[in-house]
């Protein structure tokens, strides 16, 4: 089975945004716009953009590498407000090589599903798909021409459905935390085809309470430092304004 690309004027090479073809022109002079034109414009900077997602998965596998796992999660987390989801999808794609090379010849999927199940391949169906794709594939015809067995077809199935993630606010102590799972466990059992990941529960509590022995160390610290001052005839805002 062999995959072309039909787009005269598509350019799967370009890495630039085009924003003046057609649409807004800054006052020159009219251009009699098709749909051919539109399309054109619209699918090139589709492509960038997944062009752009494809680099960012590069980079975020590049920093989990390099990066204490307290750095990484301040950066994923904390400043660029990554769900945990997110973030495992980023560095499965960016930790694939193999992609590189498919970014540098125009072939990167253009859908993120495509590019997903492109991980997932033997090194051997991989070139097999390579050898007969462009950046349009399918997820069905990724299939088809790496011949993905039932096994390896239901696993990605299981993969791509684990998406599911909630979010608690982060006032959310230890208590409040195994109340809020047992709600959730109990309102779960109408609703078997959805299951709770018990490592991650584990891992949640184990931050969770990390985070509030180190709060209840920093506040007997505080408390410490509160009664030396007051012996000393001074106050603990007295001192801040004083080293200020």
């Amino acid at each position: 089975m062999e995959v072309s690309n039909k787009d005269k004027d598509f350019n799967p090479l370009i890495v630039n945004l085009q924003v003046l073809k057609v649409g807004y022109n800054n006052g020159k002079k009219e251009i009699e716009p098709t749909v051919g034109m539109y399309y054109n414009q619209i699918k090139n900077n589709l492509y960038v953009a997944q062009k752009a997602e494809y680099l960012v998965a590069r980079d975020v596998h590049d920093a989990y590498k390099k990066l204490s796992s307290d750095d990484f999660r301040e950066l994923t987390v904390d400043m660029l407000g990554f769900a945990e989801s997110t973030t495992s999808k980023y560095k499965t794609v960016g930790a694939d090589t193999r992609l590189w090379n498919l970014f540098g010849k125009g072939k990167l999927p253009m859908k993120w599903t495509s590019l997903y199940l492109m991980t997932t391949l033997t090194d051997i169906q991989f070139k097999k798909v390579e050898a007969n794709m462009d950046c349009d594939i399918t997820a069905t015809q990724i299939k088809q021409l790496a011949d993905v067995s039932k096994k390896q077809s239901n696993e990605f199935k299981e993969m791509m459905l684990s998406f599911l993630e909630v979010q608690i606010d982060n006032t959310v102590g230890v208590v409040g935390f195994k109340s809020l799972l047992t709600k959730v466990q109990s309102a779960l059992k109408k609703i078997p085809e959805i299951n709770i990941k018990e490592d991650k529960v584990e891992t949640v509590l184990g931050k969770l309470t990390s985070y509030e022995t180190k709060k209840k160390k920093q506040d007997q610290e505080i408390m410490k430092a509160r009664k030396v001052l007051s012996d000393a005839g001074t106050t603990f805002e007295q001192a801040k304004q004083a080293v200020a």
